[in-house]
């Protein structure tokens, strides 16, 4: 009796198989006819073809400037410096890869997808525009959110952090907050602070114990303060209270001629100081690298597979209790 039902029910399984195969199909095939359909509707209306959308898309996979901004005049030529910020450039400056697209409205775009460039989500880039007569924008900073956006200069000018004697035209991203992508905020080599954008990779604290650290010999030559006045006047400009200013000369582990009693640094730091820049990385809001959302046919065969044989045990499981019984 046993075997009977185990033929039957084998016999089952095979034929709800061909069912369920058999209506995937024609799931699939109504799915296919009815993209099919809604494409031919779009096109009567004059909407764009999937071929099309594509080429939008790939189209927008660029990054955009606007050298009038920056005052260029004679200019045949702009180029789009881009690199890992912390790490190395994708081209050498100014090289064949890096050079722009004049896109004939008072923009240049550098074309992502044509160079060869990937830009992975949550990683911090930054990019420097400039001309074959070595005029340049100042370090902006930029995640792959910022693909499709454009660049301008609005006026603003920086000492260069390496070199007093030079200056350095911001850049600033339209439709962007610039704390968290805009001008790199840093402690130039005489103690100043320019830029907007804490990098998301470091602090304001770290920041200023790396000038401790880095560069307190040579703005202490260069910058005309002495240490109480160069000491309060980074720690302000960076949000740094006197608390934390004793806390960074330890750090540090550097001699300086600073009293926390003479100080005229806030009292207090900005609660945020020792945290990393203000960024929040696309790629840490999104589904997690490598996993997918199926639906569909696929999903239907499965489910429906899974009831059947859930099914044919149960009854097995029945039919040999009464057997035994």
């Amino acid at each position: 009796m046993f075997k009977k039902i185990m033929s039957l029910m084998l016999a089952v399984l095979v034929i709800m198989s061909v069912v369920v195969v058999s209506a995937s199909a024609a799931q699939v095939e109504i799915a296919d006819n009815s993209a099919d359909a809604i494409a031919d509707v779009a096109a009567d209306a004059g909407a764009d073809t999937s071929a099309d959308a594509g080429a939008e898309t790939a189209a927008g996979n660029k990054l955009y400037f606007e050298p009038d901004t920056a005052g260029w005049k004679n200019y045949k030529k702009v180029f789009c410096h881009l690199w890992v910020y912390g790490g190395d450039s994708f081209y050498p400056w100014q090289a064949k890869k890096e050079a722009c697209t004049d896109n004939k409205d008072g923009k240049w775009y550098y074309d992502l997808d044509a160079k060869g460039v990937t830009l992975a989500p949550g990683t911090l880039y930054a990019v420097i525009f400039s001309n074959e007569n070595g005029m340049q924008t100042y370090n902006l900073l930029m995640d792959s959110t910022c693909i499709g956006d454009t660049a301008y200069c609005d006026g603003t000018t920086y000492e260069n952090p390496e070199d007093s004697s030079k200056t350095a035209l911001a850049a600033f991203w339209r439709g962007k907050n610039p704390t968290q992508f805009g001008p790199e905020k840093c402690v130039t080599s005489i103690g100043n602070v320019v830029g907007t954008c804490v990098p998301s990779t470091t602090s304001a604290y770290a920041m200023f114990v790396d000038f401790l650290v880095n560069k307190l010999e040579n703005a202490r030559t260069y910058s005309g303060k002495d240490d109480q006045k160069l000491l309060d006047d980074t720690a302000a400009a960076l949000g740094i209270g006197q608390d934390d200013i004793e806390a960074a000369i330890k750090e540090a582990g550097v001699t300086v001629d600073w009293k926390k009693a003479e100080s005229e640094a806030p009292t207090k730091s900005d609660p945020d100081i020792k945290k990393p820049g203000n960024q929040s990385p696309a790629g840490n809001n999104g589904p997690t690298s490598g996993s997918t959302t199926k639906t569909g046919p696929e999903t239907t065969v499965l489910f429906v597979m899974l009831g059947i044989m859930m099914a044919a045990a149960a009854v097995v499981v029945v039919a040999r209790k009464r057997e035994n019984g």
